[in-house]
């Protein structure tokens, strides 16, 4: 792995800790628990506080990481619109259709396999647009979370997620955006087949919770999957590091400065 990714996955490690572990937020944390009547002494709740934060944010940086690692990886061309929240538009004809699919799939009698009825699903929205005009067309913001070409000119548009262990609603509206920006990009590049815009609903963990209930098996992509078929970065390298990066000892530093600081708050 390269410097320059080692470099990226340190100094946002860093910078997510440095905030949470601020004296403001600490005093945050004291003021948000000082009137709760608990047996955890508050100190303890204030660090399991600060914890959990950071395991929520580890999401968000797993996120933010493989975005980076994307634009430094040399195998693919990074389109200017990836990572970015961007307006969207398509058509309420597309909107409604693909509520439906969504809706449709939590059927008893729906098929188990999703593939056709998938593939169905970005036909018609491609033969729905194709011959829509701008003024039928509503716009929508929504977050690109990756999008890159091939070599051979192929789009990949990616939703990143660091686990497949969502609650049941949240799954869900996870893939009904997935489909939904996959519509909007397609409208916004021109696409004019299914084959020239590849949606990849990505993890970053291989462990899986959810079947290809919305989305089709050779549209998810977990742990390696995505580094194997597209980036000339490896996966395990990526993975090691952030495994071993919490004995950098720049980091046991600011965990050891955070429980000090917590301890010896006037609390």
């Amino acid at each position: 792995m390269s410097d320059q990714v080692k470099q990226i996955i340190r100094q946002t490690v860093l910078q997510m800790l440095t905030d949470s572990t601020s004296q403001k937020n600490i005093r945050k944390m004291a003021e948000k628990h000082a009137n709760k009547v608990h047996f955890v002494p508050i100190r303890y709740r204030i660090i399991g506080g600060i914890l959990q934060g950071l395991n929520i944010k580890f999401g968000n940086f797993i996120e933010h990481l493989l975005r980076n690692i994307v634009e430094a990886d040399t195998g693919i061309k990074v389109m200017p619109d990836s990572g970015k929240k961007i307006k969207l538009f398509f058509t309420q004809e597309t909107d409604s259709l693909i509520d439906g699919y969504i809706t449709e799939r939590q059927l008893p009698n729906s098929p188990d396999d999703c593939s056709k009825p998938f593939a169905q699903l970005l036909d018609r929205i491609l033969e729905i647009e194709n011959a829509a005009t701008n003024e039928q067309r509503q716009g929508i913001t929504k977050d690109v979370d990756g999008l890159f070409q091939t070599d051979n000119g192929m789009i990949v548009y990616t939703e990143l997620k660091y686990n497949d262990d969502h609650d049941t609603g949240k799954f869900v509206d996870i893939n009904r955006k997935f489909i939904k920006t996959w519509a909007g990009l397609a409208v916004r590049y021109r696409i004019r087949s299914k084959n020239e815009l590849l949606p990849i609903l990505y993890y970053f963990n291989p462990t899986k919770r959810y079947g290809p209930i919305y989305t089709p098996s050779q549209n998810i992509m977990r742990g390696s999957q995505l580094f194997d078929r597209f980036l000339h970065i490896s996966y395990s390298d990526v993975d090691k590091y952030l495994s071993d990066i919490g004995d950098d000892p720049d980091i046991l530093a600011i965990f050891d400065k955070m429980y000090n600081t917590v301890r010896n708050h006037q609390l």
